[in-house]
């Protein structure tokens, strides 16, 4: 119930665009055949991978790779690849991957509901409970039935994942996100260990951290066996939770990437114009006013300083915006969708200046020395506590972003990412 809770508490608007449910149960059925045949003839398999589409942000020639788990799936012959379709923005991607699934996580999702629906969990008097603590100590109305819903279809994707696992017998999983909660009871009952890759922020606020004081086994409470963090610093801020003693300080494959091009391109750009390269990533939240915001920045760009804003599209929750229509008829001002090249990272690595409200991105800007501004909108109370007065700065107002950057403090990039993702990764799997 945990994902879900908090965030009907916490009243994020974020709206994933719906896909069409007539696609989505094709989809199911035909995956349900693969599925079918992959349990009556099991391939070898060594690495168990769940990613999402929106991963595949990697151009390698004229194909696409998942910038989560691909790096390692070049070594790794014997993988078995899983993936959720959780957006309809990358279907050319999706074509020419460099890595193709093996099955479309859908029929979990699928028959899960479905069979949750026919034959709920035994969980009634359960979330009823919930329902009514949830009411009179947190003033949250979410109906007992819903709670019941979540907790059944939880319980029959476990029971289907358990019949993957039980068949292909991989010796470890890896996952690109939290909330994989079949998954995880499926893959702790088999006794196979399952590390999930630190996916955005993921602090002690975060609704899948969970608090020293809920007691119970890393079974009992659903949690993966390693959480694969970018640096330390996240393991801080996961302090007096459990997922602080799993975790394991790994890097990120991107920023590895970035920091050798940006290397190369800021001396490239040293020889070319003054101009100042401003990076915007969105999150598909309070677009509205965020668009307003970047149109007052623009306002106030003192005469004579030349300057590109570039605003980059979150690849979910972005795919049908209209807010920054008025921004991309500006010359100097290009809109890039975000299943479009160039991707964030390469953005980042020529950036100047980065701006979000609450974004990931904020970090992966840090770890490569570019100093971000914290736009004050909705959600950017998230980021608050990690501001350090250098690479991470909160605006006062629009005008903020033509002041002179701060020096960095030495050392800073560092703290957001360790580096050697691959090789880290590698001793990590080898000692599981």
């Amino acid at each position: 119930m945990r994902h879900t809770v908090q965030r009907i508490a916490a009243r994020y608007n974020l709206v994933r665009p719906k896909q069409n449910d007539g696609l989505r149960i094709l989809w199911a059925l035909v995956a349900t055949v693969r599925l079918a045949a992959i349990l009556a003839f099991p391939p070898r398999v060594g690495l168990l991978v769940k990613t999402q589409r929106s991963g595949l942000r990697l151009a390698v020639g004229d194909r696409y790779r998942d910038i989560y788990f691909d790096g390692l799936l070049a070594e790794n012959d014997d993988h078995f690849k899983l993936e959720v379709v959780d957006t309809g923005e990358f279907g050319a991607q999706a074509r020419v991957a460099l890595f193709p699934p093996h099955l479309n996580a859908v029929v979990f999702t699928f028959w899960g509901r479905l069979l949750g629906k026919l034959w709920p969990a035994d969980a009634a008097e359960f979330s009823a409970r919930t329902s009514a603590i949830l009411k009179d100590e947190v003033g949250v109305d979410i109906p007992a039935s819903t709670l019941l819903m979540l907790v059944s279809t939880a319980y029959w994707q476990s029971r289907l994942f358990g019949l993957l696992v039980r068949r292909l017998r991989p010796s470890v999983a890896l996952v690109s996100d939290t909330g994989e909660y079949g998954l995880v009871i499926a893959f702790r009952k088999a006794g196979i260990p399952i590390i999930e890759l630190q996916h955005g922020v993921f602090d002690a606020n975060h609704p899948d951290a969970i608090p020293n004081w809920a007691k119970g086994s890393g079974t009992e409470l659903v949690l993966p066996d390693v959480l694969a963090t970018r640096n330390g610093f996240w393991i801080q801020q996961l302090a007096g939770c459990h997922q602080a003693v799993s975790a394991v300080p790994v890097g990120n494959e991107m920023i590895d990437r970035a920091r050798e091009r940006r290397a190369i391109r800021q001396a490239e750009l040293r020889n070319g114009p003054d101009l100042k390269r401003i990076l915007v990533t969105t999150q598909g939240s309070d677009s509205e006013r965020l668009a307003a915001w970047l149109e007052a920045m623009l306002a106030a760009a003192p005469a004579g300083q030349a300057w590109r804003l570039t605003i980059k599209l979150h690849p979910t929750y972005d795919t049908h915006t209209t807010a920054y229509e008025a921004l991309a008829d500006h010359p100097d001002v290009n809109v890039v969708p975000g299943g479009d090249q160039p991707n964030v990272f390469d953005l980042l690595s020529e950036a100047d200046l980065h701006l979000s409200i609450a974004s990931a991105c904020l970090f992966e800007a840090a770890a490569l020395q570019v100093p971000s501004l914290i736009i004050p909108l909705a959600g950017h109370q998230d980021v608050l506590p990690v501001l350090d007065g250098a690479l991470l700065r909160l605006a006062t107002s629009p005008a903020d972003v033509w002041d002179d950057v701060p020096a960095r403090r030495p050392g800073a990039a560092e703290v957001h990412a360790e580096p050697g993702f691959i090789a880290n990764m590698r001793a990590l799997l080898s000692s599981l």
